[in-house]
């Protein structure tokens, strides 16, 4: 009777672990599909793609009607002698995002589930991995994104003031650029009184302050029917940088006074770089190789990632731009993760595994 029971026994247990080894489904790396292949779906692992927003002050340098006469009146100042554009490279700032990775792209066919389980699979609209559940019940869970901070769009400045009109019939530009002389000489006069205190309204700091804004703008205005003026402006560009574990120091743009920023390794300029430092936060990880990746096929299991931490330096020319650490997800380990009556869920910006909860 022992002998009947213990049989028994064993031919249950063989049973209960040939249903655990049967394959449900298969994970092949993509570029391994069979064109046309079905039963089965794609997924990917996000990689980090950096975004740099390069803030330029874009100045306009616009010649005044009267600059011929210029130096008669301002000998030891600077004119427009011709309208040009100048740029000037303020700042840099630098924020991540997660996009599909074409090197993390693998398709999952199913081969069917014994025993009434369900196998869920949950993507974005992306292609990015979300969860994985398998059982009767794979309840979906969302992970819900990390908010990242964007630099603050830059207004425009610049100067709105329009040219007070002198032009009247009879009057040559000789005659015109000594009338404006004239009232530059005039309005600086009346600065002076305003700030040595001989106007009496001056006491009053609100009244002082409003008339010497006014005379001020006044004075820029002639002015710049001689000197010409200088409108400027901030403007954001962007330049979106990939990380890549063979090469760590990329050339993104270049930057020149007169043409701006360009952005790849054309135009004309100093050279832009992105260099990239693991700092080897998962170097004791066994990974398999990238040929085990895309030549095997694994069964019951799905790749996930763990980032790697890296030093990022935005230079330009050798002079240090900015300089931060953050994750860089295809640098990171590749691995795969065991789908046994489990559910896992996936970090949608990283790839890698935050929960893992048994059925």
């Amino acid at each position: 009777m022992n002998r009947v029971i213990t049989k028994l026994s064993l031919l249950l247990l063989a049973l209960a672990l040939g249903g655990q080894l049967h394959a449900q489904f298969t994970t092949t790396f993509a570029k391994n599909v069979t064109p046309g292949q079905q039963n089965g779906l794609y997924y990917s692992l996000p990689q980090t793609m950096l975004k740099l927003d390069f803030i330029i002050e874009e100045a306009q340098l616009v010649e005044g009607p009267l600059s011929d006469y210029a130096s008669n009146y301002f000998e030891m100042e600077d004119y427009v002698e011709y309208e040009s554009t100048e740029y000037t490279l303020l700042d840099v700032k630098m924020t991540t995002v997660a996009c599909p990775d074409p090197n993390a792209l693998f398709f999952v066919t199913m081969t069917g589930a014994r025993g009434g389980s369900k196998l869920q699979f949950d993507v974005m609209p992306n292609g990015i991995i979300r969860s994985v559940g398998m059982g009767n019940d794979a309840e979906t869970v969302i992970p819900q994104p990390v908010a990242k901070e964007q630099p603050n769009c830059c207004e425009e400045e610049a100067d709105s003031e329009e040219f007070i009109s002198l032009m009247s019939a009879g009057k040559t530009n000789a005659m015109l650029a000594k009338e404006v002389a004239d009232k530059i000489l005039e309005i600086r006069k009346s600065k002076f009184y305003l700030i040595s205190g001989d106007v009496e309204m001056a006491s009053n700091p609100e009244t002082f302050n409003a008339m010497y804004k006014k005379l001020d703008a006044m004075e820029k205005e002639y002015t710049s029917l001689l000197l010409g003026k200088r409108v400027t402006k901030k403007v954001v560009k962007t330049v979106y940088v990939i990380p890549n574990k063979e090469v760590l120091t990329q050339t993104v743009a270049k930057f020149s006074e007169t043409e701006g920023l360009t952005v790849g390794t054309g135009g004309t300029g100093s050279m832009i770089t992105v260099q990239t430092l693991p700092l080897n936060t998962t170097a004791a990880i066994n990974t398999p190789s990238q040929s085990a990746v895309e030549l095997m096929t694994y069964e019951n299991k799905v790749f996930y990632r763990i980032p790697e931490m890296a030093n990022v330096k935005v230079s330009c020319e050798g002079e240090t731009l900015l300089e931060d650490r953050v994750v860089v997800n295809q640098l990171g380990a590749l691995l795969t993760a065991p789908v046994a009556n489990s559910k896992l869920t996936f970090d949608t910006e990283t790839g890698q595994v935050i929960n893992m909860r048994m059925q």
